[in-house]
């Protein structure tokens, strides 16, 4: 049996037109500063709680818009380092929680980042990454990040959840696929 899509045909509209698409505050109030403020805050609590480091894009990758924030968390023990980072280069395997501008949602995925003094590198989040787990301690950290999540009010969305495909015609706004839209695509888009 076919779960049933997260999001109604309605709300696949509001949320492409940048929406909020509940009647929780502070998404309800249209206002991306409250979002973001109350993002902030459960993103610091994930931080202090879980005892771990984190990197979070505010800025919508410093262009265009995302109806999402990427927060990646990480922890900097051998357990999540990248093996092939070069010399003087940190790199690690982190937990990416997208979390949605637009409906109290969120999304976790495994994700690498990488950086210098000079440049960085980092994964672009996609819809095959997501609730997959290819490293234990990543697997471990999401539990304990969920947890905190879900104690200020957020909502775990999985991969069957928003796989279900878009209605034909309707087209996303985003630079994350070109293989048919999603669910996902609608609710965690980015338009550059």
């Amino acid at each position: 049996m076919k779960p049933l899509p997260l999001l109604s045909p309605f709300e696949v509209e509001r949320v492409l037109l940048g929406q909020s698409i509940t009647d929780r505050q502070p998404w309800a109030t249209g206002d991306p500063a409250a979002v973001d403020g109350l993002l902030q805050g459960v993103c610091a609590a994930v931080t202090r709680l879980t005892r771990c480091e984190s990197r979070v894009e505010w800025t919508h990758y410093g262009s265009g818009y995302a109806s999402y924030v990427d927060a990646w968390f990480y922890r900097a023990t051998p357990e999540s380092g990248v093996k092939h980072a070069g010399r003087d280069v940190e790199a690690h395997t982190g937990l990416v929680v997208l979390l949605s501008r637009l409906a109290p949602y969120f999304v976790f995925m495994e994700g690498q980042k990488h950086w210098d003094a000079l440049s960085a590198g980092s994964y672009l989040p996609h819809f095959d990454m997501l609730d997959r787990f290819d490293t234990p301690a990543v697997a471990l950290l999401s539990q304990h990040v969920q947890r905190v999540l879900e104690s200020h009010g957020l909502i775990r969305v999985l991969q069957a959840q928003l796989g279900a495909p878009l209605d034909e015609g309707v087209r996303v706004p985003t630079i994350l696929t070109d293989d048919g839209f999603r669910q996902f695509d609608a609710l965690f888009h980015w338009e550059d």
